[in-house]
């Protein structure tokens, strides 16, 4: 993956030792979405993604190493001064070192952590953020930045880090008695119970009896496949690399909506397909259509990106279908189908069926058209899924429609495919192209036991817009 690179000195000395520096904020979004999603990931304890999103850091590129000799006795002299409870003087003399050297991690996490002790937690976490873009393997930071949120009353953020503390250390022994005395002593309840959290969250888990698929599905069997922040669903992992990648997007839309907000140019508005011959292979004539008519949905909440998901092109004048629980709070809304951006507002959404509608600014020629049936005869057939997983676009995988299933009143297609968090609002595509469902949860116990809401009751929805979509019935095998 290609990623702009990060020129400045210790991303502008960390925003200018936490100073909101212009210059540099969209590099430390970058690496703060990357150590959001390890978090997130680390608390749903899906460790794969976890090594993907610390994979992704370890590709960012480094800051110059600075002087280390001359950072060295500053450094010495503010873990004195630390050890010895003279916060002010420890901070005067790690702000010192790290402006010597803003490349080494032990610096910069010394930095965040005389910060979390003086309570000042916004530095702390920029600190402690920016020291894990250097050494995202490093178990103190991981501890103190548990700390900052744990201090902030936040839970699940504490729990994944200090999960990521417990998950990289060297010496486990250490890192899992640090946790019991946070678990035990912490004045801060966030902080002692992230602790204890933590350490249920990483003893192996029991081993559990298979459950046998029934005609109908037990007591609330899916989670929904959150977007990004939240990872409740899956275990594995769609890795195929796209030909754009999230930050891509990020690099354009997170400096702010203002920047999407102009109409799209009419002459680059159409989505266009390769010309190269599929030679026979149904897979990749979908891919090429429908990757340009699958969207990235980028959600915002206080300025920052806060969640990732999926969406479909459903009108010629720009309406995108996805999951309700994927906009579910944001506060703004941008999205990416193909190479083409624009800012979003929703029109419409649900809770049961879980959908939205969006409006954007993405003129086309074409569009999805969404399948009408619903019937057994679908059983069997082959579906192709485009969609987002953890944020890799356009990633594309196949299966089947393994049944089809009616959860409190709400008709689903169940699919072999599989399908990750961030898939959620994606098309479930047939051969003839046409879309039969909308990617929505999964199981995470077995293998691709994974769900769409059938088309069907899209159509039925309040969200259909008659005038605007097109529909169809299945086509035969």
């Amino acid at each position: 993956m290609n990623f702009p690179l990060l020129a400045f000195r210790g991303v502008a000395l960390a925003l200018a030792l936490t100073g909101a520096l212009p210059a540099s904020a969209s590099q430390y979004e970058t690496i703060d979405y990357y150590v959001q999603q390890m978090i997130a990931l680390a608390s749903a304890n899906e460790e794969a993604g976890v090594l993907i999103f610390r994979e992704q850091i370890e590709n960012l590129p480094r800051p110059e190493p600075g002087d280390a000799r001359q950072a060295s006795p500053f450094s010495q002299h503010g873990q004195e001064r630390l050890a010895g409870g003279q916060l002010k003087e420890a901070l005067a003399a790690f702000r010192q070192a790290f402006i010597a050297d803003p490349a080494d991690p032990e610096i910069a996490g010394a930095l965040g952590l005389t910060y979390l002790r003086l309570r000042r937690f916004k530095e702390a976490e920029r600190l402690l953020v920016y020291a894990l873009s250097l050494a995202p393997t490093r178990s103190a930071s991981w501890l103190a930045l548990g700390q900052v949120y744990g201090q902030q009353g936040d839970v699940r953020r504490a729990t994944g880090a200090f999960v990521n503390a417990l998950r990289f250390a060297q010496d486990q022994p250490q890192a899992t008695e640090q946790l019991r005395q946070l678990a035990t002593a912490d004045p801060a309840d966030a902080v002692r119970i992230g602790a204890l959290q933590a350490l249920r969250a990483t003893k192996p888990a029991p081993a559990t009896k298979p459950v046998p698929l029934t005609d109908s599905p037990p007591p609330q069997p899916a989670v929904p496949v959150q977007p990004g922040g939240d990872s409740r669903h899956v275990s594995e992992i769609q890795t195929t690399p796209s030909t754009t990648t999230t930050r891509d997007l990020l690099g354009s839309l997170k400096q702010g909506l203002a920047l999407l907000a102009k109409p799209a140019d009419p002459a680059t508005a159409e989505p266009t397909a390769s010309p190269a011959a599929d030679n026979g292979n149904p897979g990749q004539r979908i891919y090429r259509r429908g990757m340009p008519l699958t969207c990235l949905i980028v959600t915002f909440q206080d300025g920052k990106t806060a969640n990732l998901g999926s969406g479909l092109l459903v009108s010629k004048d720009g309406l995108v279908i996805t999951n309700n629980h994927v906009i579910d709070k944001a506060e703004n809304l941008a999205v990416r189908c193909g190479d083409r951006e624009s800012v979003a507002r929703i029109r419409k959404r649900s809770k049961e069926p879980d959908l939205a509608l969006l409006a954007t600014k993405l003129k086309s020629k074409e569009s999805f058209i969404l399948n009408q049936t619903y019937s057994q005869d679908l059983i069997g057939l082959d579906v192709f899924v485009i969609g987002n997983p953890y944020g890799l676009e356009s990633t594309f995988s196949t299966g089947v429609i393994s049944g089809l299933r009616e959860i409190d009143g709400v008709r689903y297609i169940q699919i072999s495919a599989p399908i990750s968090p961030g898939n959620s609002g994606g098309p479930v595509i047939l051969r003839d192209g046409t879309v039969i469902g909308v990617a929505t949860m999964g199981l995470k116990v077995g293998q691709n036991l994974n769900f769409a809401i059938a088309a069907a009751d899209v159509i039925a929805s309040p969200i259909f817009a008659p005038k605007q979509m097109q529909v169809r019935s299945v086509s035969a095998p």
